[in-house]
């Protein structure tokens, strides 16, 4: 076949429009299956957009599609007759049987072919995108969320499974868990936690909440720091610290170096000993294999819709396991009409959304209200003392909260409020201030 023989774009789509509805037609039964796939607005051909209408109405009004006197008649009726070739061509063309097995094969093709032309639609349209917002990042936000919705609307999965299927998924995980992420839990490196959960859930979002400077972001640290040991790549979106600060952070960990000696005094002198600068060194050295990646976003960076693509370019690169964002109180609004209940909100719900599509652990961390200082004894924190909480107790599948005994002590309560399919907990943790890590400690 030369190139000009060979069947055009147009050629292409307009024959798997026909096939499908040749299917439909033929087999009515299969309407149920491919409507879920396809609408009458995915159809590129106006007079095939409107036979698919005819047949959709035939089958709600309980007609068969298969008495071809009756379809004929609403056809010349709509006035589709010439259109689609007359009574011979279209008996000929839209009532074939054996495309009737391939129905779906033959809707999802077309759901495809109508993402392809949306996109080309955007596409034409980035320019006026560009020149319309006032910043090249809200531009590029734009532009995404178009695209995203050609995303969510292109997919041809509807996300089912018989539970045959469900049940053999879970059976493979179980016999045979190196070969397979679904379902499998990454553990925390939180003895406490890891022992009593087994860890974090791929597809769930976690929140990690405390009074400001009660320890919500060593935790979180002192978590990607176990994950990177364990070669696991992480995401880190600190809107509280610069990157190197939560670089010196995860040294002092490592290094097992007081935090406050990782400083420069004003003197301009440093202040640890020749010992401790050559396990520094060692420990800086080693950090050429870290798998943690850290963002420090300001202004429309640091929105929900700048975050989710950054989270989404870092699956792509790095096949990221865990997003962790340093904290939720300190996003920026998309819109400034947004109230910070309807922030928080929107933004704990696309955590939700982005943990599932992403298929990583998303760590949120959120402040406390002051309530839990008011009472003349701090009392323990409750799900509804969230800041702001919107919806974050019911979006998250686990919220954790850090509970300091008494002012000035370094004896804390790690409460697990909620864990999805798990049992609430409390467990007595230690904060190790100068390497800024918990551990657990005895309860006399």
């Amino acid at each position: 076949m030369t190139n000009h023989d060979r069947p055009t774009d147009r050629e292409r789509v307009t024959e798997t429009e026909q096939c499908l509805l040749a299917a439909v037609i033929s087999d009515p039964d299969t309407i149920w299956e491919t409507s879920a796939i396809v609408d009458a607005s995915d159809f590129a051909s106006d007079h095939h957009r409107r036979l698919w209408e005819i047949v959709t109405s035939m089958d709600c009004a309980n007609e068969s599609t298969r008495d071809i006197g009756r379809l004929l008649a609403h056809i010349r009726d709509a006035g589709l007759m010439e259109a689609l070739g007359g009574k011979s061509e279209f008996t000929k063309r839209y009532t074939d049987k054996e495309v009737s097995a391939n129905a779906t094969a033959y809707a999802t093709d077309v759901r495809r072919h109508s993402a392809r032309r949306q996109l080309r639609a955007i596409a034409k349209q980035f320019a006026d995108d560009i020149e319309a917002a006032d910043d090249p990042i809200e531009a590029a936000n734009i532009i995404r969320a178009k695209i995203d919705d050609v995303v969510a609307y292109g997919s041809t999965t509807t996300d089912t499974m018989s539970l045959h299927q469900a049940a053999l998924q879970r059976l493979a995980l179980i016999e045979h868990p190196e070969t397979s992420d679904v379902g499998k839990l990454i553990p925390t490196g939180i003895p406490c936690l890891d022992e009593t959960y087994g860890g974090l859930r791929r597809g769930g979002s976690y929140v990690i909440a405390a009074r400001p400077g009660r320890g919500k972001s060593a935790l979180m640290k002192q978590i990607l720091n176990s994950l990177d040991i364990r070669e696991k790549p992480s995401l880190c979106i600190s809107l509280e610290m610069d990157a190197n600060e939560f670089a010196s952070r995860i040294l002092s960990e490592r290094a097992q170096i007081d935090g406050k000696l990782l400083e420069v005094d004003d003197s301009g002198e440093r202040l640890l000993d020749d010992g401790e600068l050559a396990r520094l060194r060692q420990v800086v050295t080693d950090t050429q294999h870290s798998v943690i990646h850290i963002g420090a976003p300001r202004g429309k960076a640091a929105t929900i819709e700048a975050i989710a693509a950054q989270a989404r370019l870092a699956k792509a690169k790095w096949g990221i396991d865990v997003l962790a964002v340093d904290y939720l109180q300190l996003m920026s609004k998309s819109s400034p009409r947004q109230t910070d209940y309807e922030f928080v909100t929107a933004n704990s719900k696309a955590f939700k959304q982005l943990a599932r599509e992403l298929g990583v652990v998303v760590i949120a961390l959120s402040q406390l209200n002051r309530d839990v200082e008011k009472a003349s004894k701090a009392r323990r924190p409750r799900l509804s003392d969230l800041r702001d909480s919107g919806s974050i107790e019911q979006d998250a599948d686990g919220v954790i909260m850090l509970h300091q005994l008494c002012e000035h002590s370094t004896d804390y309560e790690m409460i697990v409020a909620k864990m999805r399919n798990d049992s609430e907990g409390i467990f007595p943790v230690e904060l190790l201030g100068k390497y800024t890590m918990f551990q657990s400690r005895e309860v006399n």
